[in-house]
C-alpha cells in the first residue's frame, strides 16, 4: 500500500517509520528542510520531499494521484483541509486528517462522501471521550464501538432504586436513537425482551445506542441524579 503523509513532524515521522517497518510504501511531504534531512537520517530511508502540500504540484511530485491513502497532518486545520481537496480532485486515495480545533471537524465531514468519508482525528475529542468513558464507566460501561465509534454497545446495570425498575421497556422513555438488545438477570439468564419485558433490580441491560445518546439513555434507566450521585 502506498501511503502519503503530508507533515513530518514527530507524528509524521514515527508513522511514517512504522508503517515502513509494515513493508508500506510512504513518502512525506515537509516544508522545512531541516525536518525532512532529520527523517531522512532517522528513517535510514529518502522518502522526504520538501513542499508545500498545498501545492498541487508537489503533491503530483509525491505521487498523489496513485496514493492508496493521504494522512493530512500539518499543525494548521486549514491546511490539512487543503491537503484533503487535492487528494479528492486527483486521486481515489482515503484521506486521513488531523484536525486541532474539533469545530472544524464538520468542515472535513462535508466534503466526504458515504463511499469515501474522510476519517477525522481530533486529539481534543479523543482526550474528552476517554474522560467521559471514566466519569460513566460505573453506569454506562462500553462494550464495543461501531460505524467509527458513533454508534456503540453498552450495557448498564440497574441498582435496586432505579426508577426503571418494575417498568415495561415500551414505558422506561428511551431515547429513539437507542435500541434494547438483551437483559441479564442477576442469576445469569440472557433475555431477548421485547417492548413488554419488565426490568427488574440488578439487571444488566445491553443497548445499543448513539454515543450522543448516551446520557439520555443512562438517566432513563438509573434517573438523572445517577450522573452526579
Amino acid at each position: 500500500m502506498f501511503i502519503l503523509i503530508v507533515g513530518g513532524g514527530k507524528v509524521g515521522t514515527y508513522l511514517g517509520r512504522d508503517l515502513l517497518k509494515e513493508n508500506h510504501e510512504v513518502v512525506i511531504i515537509e516544508k522545512d528542510a531541516r525536518k525532512a534531512q532529520f527523517m531522512t537520517n532517522l528513517l535510514e530511508q529518502d522518502i522526504a520531499i520538501v513542499g508545500d502540500g498545498c501545492d498541487p504540484m508537489v503533491m503530483m511530485q509525491a505521487g498523489v494521484s496513485r496514493a492508496d491513502v493521504v494522512v493530512a497532518d500539518t499543525g494548521d486545520d486549514e491546511d490539512n483541509l487543503v491537503v484533503c481537496l487535492i487528494a479528492r480532485k486527483n486521486s481515489k486515495a482515503r484521506c486521513i486528517a488531523r484536525v486541532n480545533n474539533p469545530r472544524n471537524k464538520e468542515i472535513f465531514d462535508s466534503i466526504g462522501t458515504d463511499e469515501n468519508p474522510i476519517k477525522v482525528i481530533s486529539s481534543t475529542e479523543l482526550i474528552l471521550n476517554i474522560i467521559e468513558d471514566e466519569v460513566n464507566i460505573s453506569e454506562c460501561r462500553p462494550i464495543v464501538a461501531l460505524r467509527n465509534g458513533d454508534v456503540e454497545l453498552v450495557k448498564i446495570a440497574v441498582d435496586a432504586d432505579s426508577p426503571s425498575v418494575g417498568k415495561k421497556i415500551a414505558d422506561v422513555g428511551f431515547p429513539r436513537s437507542s435500541i434494547v438488545v438483551a437483559i441479564e438477570s442477576k442469576d445469569g439468564e440472557v433475555t431477548i425482551p421485547t417492548g413488554d419485558t419488565r426490568i427488574a433490580a440488578a439487571d444488566e441491560v445491553v443497548l445499543m445506542i448513539k454515543r450522543s445518546a448516551r446520557a439520555q439513555v443512562r438517566d432513563a434507566l438509573l434517573g438523572a441524579s445517577a450522573a452526579t450521585a
